[in-house]
């Protein structure tokens, strides 16, 4: 687990970075470009999210876990690279044909005065379609390297530079809006291009020709496993982009409310962020316990990873509902209703990374149809509830319903580990988490309000920070934590 704890640390400080970033990127474009603007650049990004994953077929998460079976200078290991993304890059031309013939009736779907605006920069989104793709190509290879923190790095913060200094040059009038929604799409070539030399440089990195390495047997088994793990990560993506997806043509302000529910999003995604550090981190070293029918591995790994994910979960639910008020001050006039929204959105979030890697350790066992079943079951709910709800009550009825069906989600997931592996992600330690959370949040929340934002979130997280650590370091709930703090003491440095 210390490699794992190690590059979990590096990987959540890059991906804290770039959440630094994006709450700059957030205030600027509350600034910079309308509710419209804002609602129609957020529709654009999420299209491109959901789309890109689904043309990769998944073949990223197939390249994640069997390029581990293979030798390093085994020849399956290109062609498994080269498979996958031939793949990619022909359901992408599928996908932009089938995209451009449906034109109008999808620009139909929105409300009278977006569909100009939609129908100006509707093909951007097969565009990011085929960049993201790549990219995500390359990310998933890099996983097997364990070279995590290196991949966050150029997307979470390198990305996030560029869009910083684009939005920057909006506001100083060097750029005009037109110009920055098409910049903000071709960016993506810059992560591209530098995941694409760092993966070349790994050993066994490289595409072939020679696909028949893999026997008609082995490619059944692949595009098996491809496709189970597609249908779980497109119905997960869609269950996280949909609400924002439907409110364009369900809410009675179109774009205006995307604009403005993106914010809030964003806000309590930094929440999840290190999660995703976290168990991309784990991903590997689980995935070779299983592969070695190690129980006794995975047993530790999901218990110990459940206890750090979680100090990291409530900690940051701590800081963040305590400067909500801050946050608010910040934005432009016109966001207020974000704190309410960020309220309930990061209590879904809280639940899914209380319930540890349990998505992850499904999706690697023979076990891991249940996460489709599970998770097309939870997106047609979720789909029917949207419909339902965010006519009524628009913003909120789209939280609820995320917060809500993510919770089911994982709570499902848990029960059914218990049931199937005997597995579950609390201990001793998690009570303690909860304890140093409860009492963090009375200095964050006795405190007197400064006057200043700025000034008043400084001393604010301080005095959670410090209160939530020292907490931390009298309960002891996870023994990682405190041999990674010891080593602290001893190297005078942080890894």
């Amino acid at each position: 687990m210390g490699i794992v704890f190690r590059q979990s640390i590096k990987t959540s400080i890059v991906t804290l970075a770039g959440a630094v970033l994006g709450a700059l990127i957030t205030i600027i474009s509350t600034y910079v470009l309308s509710k419209t603007e804002l609602g129609l650049y957020t529709n654009i990004i999420y299209a491109g999210a959901i789309i890109q994953l689904i043309v990769m077929m998944g073949t990223g998460n197939a390249i994640a876990i069997y390029t581990q079976k293979y030798d390093v200078n085994d020849e399956k290991r290109k062609a498994l690279l080269t498979f996958g993304m031939l793949v990619t890059i022909a359901f992408a031309i599928i996908f932009s044909v089938l995209y451009f013939a449906f034109k109008e009736p999808i620009i139909a779907l929105f409300k009278a005065e977006d569909q100009i605006l939609i129908r100006e920069y509707y093909f951007l989104v097969p565009v990011l379609v085929f960049i993201w793709s790549a990219l995500s190509i390359f990310e998933h290879y890099l996983i097997v390297h364990v070279k995590i923190a290196v991949s966050a790095f150029v997307r979470e913060v390198l990305l996030r530079l560029f869009n910083l200094v684009l939005l920057g040059c909006v506001f100083y009038g060097l750029l005009t809006v037109n110009t920055f929604l098409y910049a903000s799409v071709l960016v993506y070539i810059i992560p591209l291009v530098a995941l694409a030399i760092i993966s070349s440089k790994t050993p066994g990195f490289g595409f072939t020709r020679n696909l028949k390495v893999f026997s008609w047997k082995e490619y059944k088994d692949i595009i098996n496993f491809s496709w189970y793990h597609l249908l779980i990560m497109a119905s997960f993506y869609i269950m996280n982009y949909i609400d924002a997806l439907m409110l364009g043509p369900l809410d009675q302000t179109g774009m205006e409310s995307v604009g403005v529910y993106r914010t809030a999003v964003f806000i309590a995604a930094v929440m999840f962020m290190p999660f995703k550090a976290m168990s991309s981190s784990s991903l590997p070293i689980l995935n070779e316990a299983v592969i070695n029918k190690d129980h006794y591995k995975v047993n530790d790994l999901f218990s110990r990873a459940g206890v750090n994910i979680l100090i990291v979960g409530i900690g940051l639910f701590v800081l963040i509902a305590m400067n909500l008020d801050n946050a608010v001050a910040i934005l432009a006039e016109g966001y207020e209703s974000v704190k309410p929204l960020v309220l309930i959105l990061m209590l879904g979030r809280l639940v899914d990374m209380a319930t540890g890697l349990n998505n992850e350790l499904i999706s690697i066992s023979r076990y891991y149809k249940f996460n489709f079943r599970a998770s097309a079951l939870l997106l047609i709910m979720v789909f029917v509830l949207d419909r339902m709800y965010i006519p009524i009550y628009g913003i909120y009825g789209a939280a609820w319903v995320a917060t809500i069906s993510l919770a089911a989600f994982n709570i499902a997931k848990m029960i059914f580990l218990y049931r199937k592996m005997n597995l579950h992600p609390f201990t001793k330690g998690s009570l303690y988490v909860v304890l140093a959370g409860a009492a963090a949040a009375v200095p964050g929340f006795l405190l007197p309000n400064l006057g200043n934002p700025f000034l008043d979130a400084t001393v604010r997280s301080l005095a959670i920070i410090v209160c939530y650590v020292g907490m931390l370091l009298w309960l002891k709930p996870s023994n990682d934590l405190v041999t990674y703090l010891d080593n602290i003491k001893q190297n005078k440095r942080l890894f």
